[in-house]
């Protein structure tokens, strides 16, 4: 059942960003649905997922997370930084997973807790980006 209300929550944030946001926004849709394909089809550490340290979720969100810090260098925007600090949580949450005493469904519900988030603050962005454009007339993208 939270799987159909993610992908919803993706779409419509993802939607409004590509047709309302800017370069760095488009750019964020992009890293956020490619780590979402690449997620479904990161192998399992074990027949039953979240049981062990899942590395191939490792590597996407921290492929994931390095997309995000390019766009914080470059980018005239805070929101990605917002997303960057939730991605290092999911990175700093896998790597909890090599503690003994972190119990698999804490794993579980943690990875799902921190992806909430990341369309909800680029659907914000956007809409800051559109209220700036609205009072400016203009909004810088990039760093110069």
């Amino acid at each position: 059942m939270t799987v159909p209300i993610y992908l919803s929550i993706v779409l419509v944030c993802s939607v409004y960003a590509l047709v309302r946001g800017g370069t760095p926004e488009r750019l964020g849709v992009g890293a956020l649905v490619m780590a979402i394909v690449a997620s479904h089809f990161a192998p399992k550490s074990g027949a039953i997922r979240f049981q062990a340290l899942e590395y191939g979720l490792l590597a996407v969100d921290t492929v994931f997370l390095m997309a995000m810090i390019f766009i914080v260098i470059r980018a005239q925007r805070y929101w990605p930084m917002w997303i960057a600090a939730v991605l290092l949580d999911t990175v700093m949450t896998h790597l909890l997973m090599l503690t003994p005493t972190l119990m698999p469904w804490s794993y579980s519900v943690m990875m799902a807790a921190w992806s909430y988030p990341i369309p909800i603050i680029l659907a914000i962005g956007t809409w800051r980006h559109r209220a700036r454009l609205q009072t400016y007339g203009s909004d810088a993208a990039w760093n110069r």
